[in-house]
């Protein structure tokens, strides 16, 4: 293979996970900045970082989660969900959502669903307390095919 060909074959690839890298990396910044408010009592349950696992039960594949929770000043009773996942510590994905949470004595209950386009609508419901994150979801109304548990992060 020449060389120009070699380098069109490789550029992309490099590219690709520069711009992998970079999502992380904002991610990962906005986490931490998350974690610090929310030890910090800038924020309250339900809002700042959540990390733990999430399984598939259907499959059996699991992989670490984050979250972070920020209360949407532009609808009362709404929150913003960014999640960033991983699978087999290879892949990695972050994705956005905002649902209505309705507050239940110290508790918050979360229920929404998300079209993600080729891989169907997903159903998400959740319980969220000050130090726990529980959530299942289902997939195209269907039964349940997951699930993802959370806790604050350690303080550093």
């Amino acid at each position: 293979m020449n060389p120009i060909a070699r380098i069109s074959l490789i550029l992309p690839l490099i590219a690709g996970a520069l711009l992998l890298s970079s999502c992380a990396s904002s991610y990962n910044k906005a986490f931490d900045q998350s974690a610090a408010e929310y030890s910090a009592g800038k924020v309250k349950s339900p809002e700042g970082a959540w990390e733990g696992t999430w399984t598939t039960s259907t499959n059996g594949h699991t992989g670490p989660i984050r979250a972070i929770v920020s209360e949407d000043l532009d609808k009362p009773g709404h929150y913003d969900f960014k999640y960033r996942a991983s699978w087999n510590n290879f892949f990695s994905g972050t994705f956005n959502v905002n649902y209505a949470a309705k507050r239940r004595g110290g508790s918050y209950l979360v229920n929404g669903s998300e079209d993600l386009g080729p891989f169907g609508e997903f159903q998400h419901d959740a319980i969220i307390t000050p130090s726990r994150f529980s959530a299942s979801y289902k997939k195209n109304g269907g039964e349940e095919i997951g699930a993802f548990q959370m806790k604050r992060p350690a303080k550093q």
